[in-house]
């Protein structure tokens, strides 16, 4: 597959998993349904886990094949990639902080320093709180201390050693939640240390491998029949995890295999190999652009149900949580802040191209 070549699949995923987080937070915790209660839905942060330590890990390994090669330098790479991550991530973060703060909404000042250095998942690590509307910022703090350490790490262990490292993270990932969790018992402490999601983003990486050096294994693994056989197995995980309540499964297990899900998801979506109708859903005009604008769509979903209430109180009317309003609402806040302020700066990338550009 060229590099170059846009995998329109993979935007439809986005929409999935923030589709999944948003039901999470806006719907689930209202019915009444025992079974529905018990679906995974906020696992949609593991699927973003996996695609972003997949995407990154690509892009990383194949420009370090062309420093191997003689033709670039690595730290060029790592001022790149940094600049490039830092147009895409921080402007509508920043901006969006910057004005809650100007406001005094809520918690905003008290947090600040937490949120502004990406580190609120270390926060609610130590103290196992819930901090309002900022709750689901834990996972960007995740992602962007993986940005900061994960380019040294693949550029600069030996290419041998490439697959010993990542396998050796996700396992490191593993070996820690079981520590947290059985030895500090907050779930909080055991779910948001970066090191504690280094499985979903190890599982990410692991594919970029597998896709840039085994290709063979790739397209073996690609086949529909080891989707249906881990979906099944991943069901059964959970009929399990319900039947006999265990916790450390919860906490440990049900995440790892749900990004074992995700890896084989992901896998058949980076080829754009879905088809009927999971093809129809994934490349529908709607969702892919919902995809394309899924990071705006995360960043603000968390606060537009603040947002109705806050309005409808002021003008003395009651208002029940209504989903689809919710969605259709932030995604015109993701549309214009896409249109307005994400896509102007994301331009800028041009000028810090990397070597082989995906």
């Amino acid at each position: 597959m060229s590099n170059n070549k846009h995998i329109i699949q993979l935007d439809g995923l986005r929409f999935f998993a923030v589709l999944m987080v948003m039901i999470g937070h806006w719907l689930q915790w209202k019915w009444q349904n025992p079974v529905l209660l018990k679906i995974p839905f906020v696992h949609g942060v593991i699927l973003f886990f996996v695609l972003s330590g997949f995407l990154i890990t690509r892009i990383l390994l194949t420009n370090r094949a062309l420093y191997n090669q003689g033709s670039e330098n690595k730290f060029l790479l790592i001022k790149n990639f940094y600049f490039r991550r830092f147009f895409r991530i921080f402007p509508i973060y920043y901006l969006l902080l910057i004005f809650l703060f100007l406001i005094n909404f809520e918690n905003t000042r008290e947090l600040f320093p937490w949120l502004i250095s990406y580190s609120s998942n270390i926060y609610q690590s130590i103290n196992n709180v819930n901090i309002g509307n900022f709750n689901h910022f834990w996972s960007l703090a995740v992602e962007e201390q993986f940005y900061l350490f994960w380019p040294f790490v693949i550029l600069f262990v030996k290419p041998k050693k490439t697959l010993l490292v990542i396998v050796g993270a996700i396992l490191l990932a593993l070996i820690v939640r079981t520590f947290l969790f059985f030895y500090v018992g907050k779930w909080m402490t055991t779910s948001f240390f970066t090191l504690s999601s280094m499985h979903a983003l190890g599982l990410g990486a692991l594919l970029a491998y597998f896709k840039t050096y085994t290709p063979i294994i790739e397209t073996k693994l690609s086949k529909a029949k080891w989707l249906y056989l881990v979906l099944v197995l991943y069901i059964g995980s959970l009929l399990i995890q319900n039947v006999f309540q265990l916790g450390w499964y919860k906490a440990i297990l049900d995440h790892f295999f749900f990004a074992i899900l995700s890896f084989f998801i992901i896998l058949r979506a980076s080829e754009n190999n879905f088809r009927g109708g999971a093809k129809i859903l994934l490349e529908n005009r709607f969702v892919t652009y919902s995809g394309k604008i899924s990071y705006g769509l995360y960043i603000y979903h968390l606060f537009v149900p603040t947002l109705f209430y806050f309005a409808c109180t002021k003008i003395g009317v009651s208002i029940k949580g209504n989903f689809i309003l919710f969605y259709l609402t932030t995604f015109v806040l993701a549309h214009f802040s896409w249109i307005l302020i994400e896509k102007p700066i994301n331009s800028l990338k041009k000028k810090y191209p990397y070597f082989n550009t995906t």
